[in-house]
């Protein structure tokens, strides 16, 4: 047997070729490959060997040979094939080991355009590709977990099956499918293509299977961006650090816990868009992906008890999204209700001692800034499109992200709103975005009190939003993620003791709807931006 290593990933590299010349088999390498091999002791041919030709272009051309690509891809079963490699005197290649220059890990440190080209493998990709095709007399392997198994194999039996073999395949195909996914993403920016493109390629990794998915019987995995790696395991004394241009679910370090489900990772994305949105100390507590509880205030404490005190039944069981560091005060106020997780910049070191308490809780840290400022260059990141799956194909559209700067604010009733109520209305717009509509929030002293999500119609959620609010609806402010196509959802809001509305405007009956807020003295701002969010 005949095989041919060039790897990037060096790990378990010098074990799987060990175990491979223990077995007889010869091994042709490429330059830094080899020279770690035969550091190694381990006997190699080097690939100018193999082709009479020498590396050149400063190593851009090494494998793009005859020799080698004969040798890969010559059909053992076409007699024609085999006379022409006796021909050109080129030996069958029956396993190729290759991994690919790690383009991802340079645009993760930001490496210079330059530098950023020659991570682009050409020579490796053609390799992966001539095997994977020719996988019914070759084996192609491009993961270090995959060693163990492919040299059991060739020792039981000579080779992999061909089962074996066609997925192997599949992985190969896969893996330069994703590689050039990422490469086409980097080129994209700054072209006509860099938003919705007309190929779209989706670069993920897999960080992890999943226990299930919403349900027992889905099945479910946690896929990432290739532009983003994600944390590695929390070791003592690290509680968080920066893995990503921005804070996300996929980079924040899991610091205690056990595993997250698909449930979670929903909940704590909605948590940290949600919280996000805030330059004041801000915590919200989401339940199925919306803020059942959100409250800004001077000291990040504070900001929690009032979320919880929103809706303190609701609060039971769900995620928290602070956008401070969890410091030992508000530990202490947490730790005294149950929640599935907690995603924060960070947390101090009493705070973690006094959160770690809780063995069902998970503590997830971005180990960056969570706020506006962090977030606003998802406005313009190809990788930040939105995807819902339909029926034969997929949807994509750019995040629903509106910087406080382009929210426009037109008074259209007889009363202005007084300073008090502008704020919490302003509040109360950015809380609006992270409910599921028909949304209505109803907000005081920058507080949800009420929330109305998900409804057919949009006067069923203001009316569950009073529900929820009761008392405190008096002297409210709400917000509707879209116009009011009738007046009675606003004549509800009157009567229920609500003082202003802020929402997009644009309904056919705005005048009937500016009418009944002043019969009820209710001051009313339009946006004219609509928040759906479905």
């Amino acid at each position: 047997m005949r095989a041919i290593i060039s790897v990037a990933d060096k790990s378990g590299i010098i074990e799987f070729a060990r175990g491979l010349s223990a077995l007889d088999v010869e091994i042709i390498s490429t330059g830094g490959t080899a020279s770690t091999l035969t550091e190694a002791g381990i006997p190699v041919q080097a690939v100018a060997e193999v082709t009479g030709f020498p590396e050149i272009l400063g190593g851009r051309v090494k494998t793009l040979h005859p020799a080698i690509a004969g040798g890969i891809l010559a059909r053992r079963a076409v007699p024609g094939d085999m006379r022409e490699l006796s021909e050109h005197q080129i030996t069958p290649i029956d396993l190729v080991v290759c991994n690919l220059y790690p383009f991802a890990q340079a645009i993760a440190r930001n490496a210079p355009h330059e530098q950023l080209i020659e991570e682009i493998d050409i020579g490796g990709v053609t390799l992966l590709r001539e095997a994977a095709k020719n996988y019914v007399d070759v084996s192609v392997v491009v993961r270090p977990q995959d060693y163990d198994m492919v040299l059991m194999a060739i020792r039981e039996h000579g080779t992999p099956s061909l089962e074996a073999r066609r997925q192997l395949a599949a992985v190969a195909f896969s893996h330069t499918a994703y590689y050039d996914s990422l490469i086409a993403d980097y080129m994209r920016l700054g072209t006509s293509e860099a938003l919705l493109p007309e190929y779209l390629t989706l670069g993920l990794q897999r960080i992890q299977p999943l226990r299930y998915g919403e349900n027992p019987h889905q099945y479910a995995a946690f896929y990432a961006w290739g532009n983003a790696t994600h944390a590695a395991p929390a070791s003592n004394g690290n509680h968080g650090a920066a893995v990503a241009s921005v804070p996300t679910v996929a980079s924040a370090q899991v610091l205690h816990g056990k595993e997250l489900s698909y449930n979670n990772l929903l909940d704590l994305d909605a948590a940290l868009a949600a919280v996000a949105s805030f330059t004041s100390p801000a915590t919200v507590i989401v339940k199925h992906t919306n803020p059942c509880g959100l409250a800004c205030s001077d000291t990040l404490v504070e900001s929690y008890r009032r979320a919880h005190a929103g809706d303190p039944i609701s609060a039971y069981g769900g995620i928290i999204g602070v956008n401070r560091e969890v410091d030992a005060a508000t530990a202490a106020e947490l730790g005294s209700v149950f929640y599935e997780a907690i995603i924060a910049p960070g947390f101090t070191d009493e705070a973690l001692d006094l959160l770690r308490k809780k063995k069902n809780i998970r503590l997830l840290a971005t180990g960056m800034e969570i706020g506006p400022s962090a977030m606003s260059a998802n406005a313009v990141d190809p990788y930040r499109l939105d995807f819902r799956r339909v029926s034969g194909g997929i949807l994509a559209q750019t995040a629903d992200i509106i910087s406080d700067q382009d929210v426009t604010c037109e008074v259209v009733t007889e009363r202005k709103p007084t300073f008090e109520e502008t704020t919490d209305l302003l509040f109360a717009w950015k809380a609006v975005r992270h409910v599921k509509s028909n949304a209505i929030v109803l907000a005081q002293r920058l507080m949800i009190v009420g929330v109305g999500a998900g409804q057919t119609y949009r006067a069923a959620s203001v009316q569950i939003a009073i529900d929820r609010a009761a008392d405190r609806a008096r002297g409210a402010v709400l917000a509707s993620d879209a116009y009011f196509p009738f007046a009675d959802g606003v004549e509800l809001a009157a009567k229920a003791g609500v003082t202003a509305v802020i929402q997009p405007g644009g309904s056919i009956r705005d005048e009937e709807v500016i009418r009944a807020a002043n019969r009820n003295m209710m001051a009313m701002i339009f946006t004219g931006q609509r928040h759906f969010r479905h």
